[in-house]
């Protein structure tokens, strides 16, 4: 009869075989699922391409697993070795996260009444600038900087008056993202432009220690403080000056005291683009850069009639002088004086020979006291017609008596010599006779007091 327990060996031999593939099967099932790979069912022959959203830049070709795509990532690539731990599916499949640059800029599109003189700003946040390009309307870029970290760009010249700009930006972000921006703009236009002149004028370079700085504008700014604080006033040694307004027009900025031998003054008018009240604006910025010269100090006392000369603090001359005669007269209902007013006299120019006329005043030529005359070496200090100048005709008068009209007559010799030394700026001083030179005559600044000049600023 059959053995039973070779029956059953049989059985486990055929069985076997059966139980092996099922195990080899359930193992390679698993390992499927760990490495990645998609289950029976999926479709695993094509990789999936993620789609940025909308406004992001799309890379010039498409990212194909294992090259480098947007903002520098790579595409994941298969795993040939099983993780210890299953990972998520998500964590595979998020794509990464996209930055978009943000652009802004002054002014804002379609501004009006731009300053010309404020800078034109572009910046950028969460990215960096590549390009700025800033055109006037006849096509010409504007210059401009960018900074270091390339977040900003500022426009480095000064624009026109009533001209419309545009501006393109373009910038890109840390993933690759690029952002355009494109506006326009347009500058203000004055209903009036107002010029600055200068005295000294930019010609001179050398000035004596009493001379004013002058400003003269063309047209009288409606806005006093606007135009005082477009004047800056720049010196080597510093010192203390200040502004006083002459008229609606003129500016005269002198220090405390005399300026200091050597003392080099820089004037800035910064004016341009300066709205001075009334729809005016400055029209353009000047510099005058000059430099005080030696101290030439004269000093004259009608009780003794001589003229000390000081130059440097030095005294190097007594010059015997014949000043005004002590007579008025009255010519149409106006009194006129021939005293030389006492005071502090500011040279303002210089002439060879200087055709003088009473009629410039309104004393007749044709009169007893009236002439007409070519004077030599003649140096003017008042706009009244106060000149120190060489007079033959009255030598024996000079250090004696006083018979001018006004002006300090001096020897020929001694009129040479002040023609050659004395010039605008220098200082004259008079004291002792009967009338008092007004602060308004010529540059009679320093017979203010300081505290009554500081007055005469807008800022004050």
């Amino acid at each position: 009869m059959p053995d039973p327990s070779r029956g059953r060996s049989l059985a486990a031999l055929l069985v076997l075989p059966v139980i092996l593939t099922l195990v080899l099967s359930a193992c390679t099932s698993t390992s499927s699922v760990r490495s990645g790979q998609a289950r029976p069912g999926s479709t695993t022959s094509s990789p999936v391409v993620t789609v940025p959203p909308a406004g992001s830049a799309e890379p010039e070709t498409p990212v194909q697993p294992g090259t480098s795509g947007q903002a520098g990532t790579t595409a994941p690539t298969a795993i040939t070795e099983p993780p210890v731990s299953p990972i998520p599916t998500t964590s595979s499949s998020t794509a990464p996260a996209v930055i978009t640059p943000v652009l802004s800029s002054w002014p804002v599109n379609g501004a009006d009444d731009v300053s010309p003189i404020r800078a034109v700003l572009v910046r950028v946040q969460k990215g960096t600038l590549t390009k700025v390009t800033m055109t006037n309307p006849d096509g010409r870029a504007v210059r401009g900087a960018i900074s270091k970290d390339k977040t900003a760009w500022t426009s480095t010249e000064p624009l026109g008056y009533g001209r419309k700009y545009s501006v393109t930006s373009i910038a890109v972000s840390a993933t690759g993202v690029q952002a355009r921006s494109s506006t326009t703009f347009t500058t203000v236009s004055p209903t009036e432009t107002i010029y600055p002149s200068f005295f000294p004028n930019p010609e001179m370079k050398t000035v004596g220690v009493g001379q004013p700085m002058v400003v003269i504008f063309d047209k009288a700014p409606a806005d006093k403080v606007a135009a005082e604080k477009a004047l800056v006033v720049k010196t080597v040694p510093a010192v203390e000056g200040s502004w006083y307004w002459w008229d609606d027009r003129t500016l005269h900025y002198r220090p405390k005291v005399y300026w200091k031998a050597g003392t080099k003054i820089t004037v800035n008018v910064n004016l341009y683009g300066v709205a001075l009240g009334g729809g005016a604006y400055g029209e353009t910025d000047r510099t005058l850069s000059i430099t005080v010269g030696r101290s030439k100090i004269a000093t004259v006392d009608d009780a003794t009639k001589q003229m000390q000369v000081f130059i440097d603090g030095k005294k190097v001359r007594t010059i015997p002088v014949s000043m005004g005669m002590d007579k008025k007269v009255t010519v149409g209902g106006k009194e006129i004086s021939f005293v030389t007013p006492s005071g502090i006299y500011v040279g303002q120019e210089k002439y060879a020979v200087k055709q003088m006329s009473s009629a410039t005043y309104g004393l007749p030529v044709a009169s007893s006291l009236g002439y007409d005359s070519r004077i030599p070496l003649a140096v003017r200090f008042s706009n009244e017609g106060i000149f120190v100048h060489a007079a033959p005709w009255s030598v024996a008068d000079q250090g004696v008596r006083n018979v001018s009209h006004g002006c300090l007559n001096i020897n020929p010799e001694a009129g040479r010599w002040f023609y050659d030394n004395f010039s605008y700026g220098d200082i004259l001083t008079v004291t002792g006779t009967a009338t008092k030179l007004a602060v308004t005559d010529g540059y009679g600044d320093w017979n203010m007091s300081w505290a009554d000049w500081k007055k005469g600023s807008a800022l004050a």
